[in-house]
């Protein structure tokens, strides 16, 4: 039976970082009052995604939905979860047009401080990712999450300086568990499946803390009704970067291949990247993929394999090499992984070469294709 978590002010207090603009989301409150459905979407990781919470209902996404429905039972609550495991920023930011934008969300909940990194690229690829949510069409509100690992870790911190930028939402599940450990009032496996994963409890925590913020929210708006929405995001000064703005994904279906022996279409791909390459071949027998991929930033997106015919790849782009195993040795699972080849300041037309090593052994490639942003 899983433990109950007593909700104390104290724990709300904690658990809100920035109570941020509220007029997007009171935009959200006054499109429901009037009649006009409303999409909910949650973009993150595995935790998103709903992986090991004992039924994906329980889950934090689920949980945070059915209180979206009941609370505005008066129109249609559409909703989009958009959580990938393994995946961050960088991945999100290309990912996030075609699988959460262009449905027009009201709101966008993005989980990805357990993922990230603290490499600059993808501090410039979170803050890229918020612009371009709070730029798009639908002018949606943004939630950032913030996530924990076993021992406290997670990237909230440059999180939170992007965050305080564009003055958007941020709740701290981390700082609450963290307070909850310490004080001795809580046990780690009373909460998480794992490492980073919560269980049921967990995620209910989680939902509860996203509930009362959108709570106190409704309670504003019903006060203060008057909504005047913040346009000027693109004309702030970037923290960090916003290279990866409009970074789109392209594949199999998008790409001028000028050159292929021994890939062939995979349409299924791996996870949510559809239109994939995939080179299957024996001992001693080598493929070649050959592209011309335009933008001013490339990054290949290959699928990282626990199989140990999992073969090694050499990459060349403008005269520079690099050299990638795809086989995620003693790994807890197969993940979409990237490698960055370029990062430019004009758009150029680049020819990626992409060799499969001659291994003495059967091997599997899996390109699932390029991360592009011009």
């Amino acid at each position: 039976m899983a433990m109950e978590i007593k909700i104390i002010d104290e724990i709300l207090k904690k658990s809100i970082i920035s109570r941020g603009d509220t007029n997007r989301i009171k935009k959200l409150i006054q499109k429901a009052e009037n009649g006009q459905d409303i999409t909910v979407a949650f973009l993150g990781g595995s935790i998103t995604q709903g992986c090991n919470s004992s039924i994906y209902e329980k889950c934090y996404v689920e949980l945070v939905y059915s209180w979206f429905k009941e609370k505005f039972n008066n129109v249609k609550v559409k909703h989009i979860n958009a959580g990938v495991g393994a995946t961050g920023s960088l991945i999100g930011v290309h990912r996030v047009a075609k699988q959460v934008l262009d449905l027009n969300p009201d709101i966008v909940f993005i989980d990805f401080a357990v993922n990230d990194k603290e490499d600059y690229f993808y501090k410039v690829a979170y803050e890229s990712l918020i612009r371009k949510i709070l730029s798009s069409k639908s002018k949606p509100a943004v939630v950032e999450i913030f996530m924990i690992i076993e021992g406290g870790i997670n990237m909230q911190e440059q999180q939170i300086a992007i965050g305080k930028n564009y003055n958007v939402p941020m709740i701290s599940y981390r700082d609450v568990v963290f307070d909850l450990l310490t004080k001795n009032e809580v046990k780690w496996e009373e909460i998480s499946t794992d490492e980073v994963h919560p269980n049921d409890t967990g995620h209910k925590l989680l939902s509860e803390l996203i509930i009362n913020y959108i709570e106190s929210v409704i309670d504003e708006y019903k006060n203060d009704n008057n909504i005047e929405i913040d346009d000027s995001v693109l004309s702030k000064e970037c923290v960090f970067g916003d290279r990866y703005i409009n970074g789109i994904i392209e594949n199999y279906a998008t790409t001028n291949v000028e050159k292929n022996i021994g890939f062939e279409k995979c349409e299924d791909g791996f996870q949510v990247f559809k239109n994939a390459w995939k080179f299957v071949g024996s001992k001693n027998v080598a493929g070649t993929l050959i592209a011309e991929v335009e933008g001013k930033n490339v990054s290949i997106l290959y699928k990282k394999s626990v199989a140990e015919t999992a073969g090694k790849i050499t990459v060349k782009i403008n005269d520079e090499v690099k050299n990638i195993d795809t086989y995620f040795k003693d790994g807890w699972g197969d993940y979409s992984e990237t490698e960055i080849l370029v990062e430019g300041n004009e758009v150029k037309k680049h020819r990626v070469e992409i060799e499969v090593q001659n291994q003495a052994r059967d091997k599997e490639v899996t390109i699932l294709g390029f991360l592009v942003s011009k």
